[in-house]
């Protein structure tokens, strides 16, 4: 029983890399707990990150200044 408390928290801490990855935090989960933590860290490291862009109002920014 313990060990597989050791083993969703250990998983729930990996799957937190791919949050902010194409893979995402579920797939990431589901890889940790179906594989294993260490297989699902090398799956979550090759996924591609994503592309976290801020769009700016041109309009507003040429007013301000």
């Amino acid at each position: 029983m313990e060990k597989l408390v050791i083993l969703i928290v250990v998983s729930a801490l990996v799957a937190t890399l791919g949050s902010n990855r194409k893979i995402g935090y579920g797939w990431s989960l589901v890889l940790c707990l179906f594989l294993s933590p260490v297989i699902g860290l090398i799956i979550i490291l090759f996924s591609k990150k994503v592309n976290n862009v801020d769009f700016v109002d041109v309009k507003k920014e040429n007013q301000q200044n």
